[in-house]
């Protein structure tokens, strides 16, 4: 594979964020106050209360602040892009160029990940010297380390849906309502707002063995240090067979999209 054109993908899709500064901007300021609502909610809570649902007011907070950055390396992506291109036919550009379209998007999707994680690291420290609140930094190797692989995988996770979001644009051209529901339903089930284990027991169970709690609570889960043995690989278990099968599941519906595709447009 050479990458280096992947590499000019990736540096042109970074300088496109140059030329449409403001919708960047607009987007980070979102990120910000939709964390600083869920930050000051949870510090509410914990006025009148020294532990809430099993975590202390550090832990909860913790996971409060690590979610800019989760939701800049996980659930950042650029798929969408995919429905535009087949919608409007220019898809056939990149089948006839030798490129694999895969990982032109991924490509795509990392540039666009690494320039959303420089600017919530920024804001992490911004609001780390603003509001002064007690976190947990955690120390251990292991957990950094086990964090790290989870976030990787809930990366790649995310990615595969979202490939499976943009083809739907083979079968119609409506794909944003369908990917908007499916964001603000991901943004509950992945612990986006608060650790899925202080929902039910049942329904904690029954999320564990869904794709969408390890794009999230998982990883946050496993840097809070709050995770059992037996915990941590059913985590990493599902998590893989889930990329596994949803990697199968992507290459039969590309192949039966691309029987329906007729370019149009072009």
């Amino acid at each position: 594979m050479n990458l280096k054109k992947y590499w000019l993908v990736a540096s042109n899709s970074l300088q496109e964020y140059f030329v449409y500064r403001l919708n960047f901007i607009l987007w980070r300021v979102r990120v910000v106050v939709s964390m600083l609502i869920t930050y000051f909610l949870w510090f509410a809570v914990f006025s009148s209360s020294k532990q809430v649902f099993g975590y202390s007011e550090n832990q909860m907070l913790t996971y409060v602040l690590l979610l800019s950055f989760m939701n800049s390396l996980v659930l950042s992506t650029q798929t969408f892009r995919i429905a535009e291109e087949i919608n409007m036919g220019t898809l056939s550009m990149y089948l006839i160029r030798p490129v694999n379209y895969f990982s032109y998007n991924l490509a795509r999707d990392l540039s666009d990940k690494a320039l959303n994680v420089i600017f919530s690291v920024i804001e992490f420290i911004i609001l780390i010297l603003i509001l002064k609140p007690a976190i947990i930094i955690q120390s251990q190797p292991s957990f950094i380390f086990l964090f790290l692989g989870a976030t990787t995988l809930g990366a790649i996770l995310y990615f595969e849906i979202g490939i499976i979001l943009s083809s739907i644009a083979f079968w119609s051209y409506e794909t944003w309502a369908p990917r908007f529901i499916f964001f603000i339903l991901v943004s509950f089930l992945a612990g986006n707002y608060f650790p899925l284990d202080i929902l039910p027991g049942p329904l904690f169970h029954a999320l564990s063995y869904l794709p969408f709690s390890y794009l999230i609570f998982f990883p946050l889960k496993l840097y809070l240090g709050e995770a059992s043995g037996g915990f941590i690989i059913q985590g990493f278990t599902v998590v893989a067979l889930w990329i596994v099968g949803l990697y199968f599941f992507i290459n039969y519906l590309w192949a039966k999209g691309l029987r329906a595709y007729t370019s149009e447009g072009q």
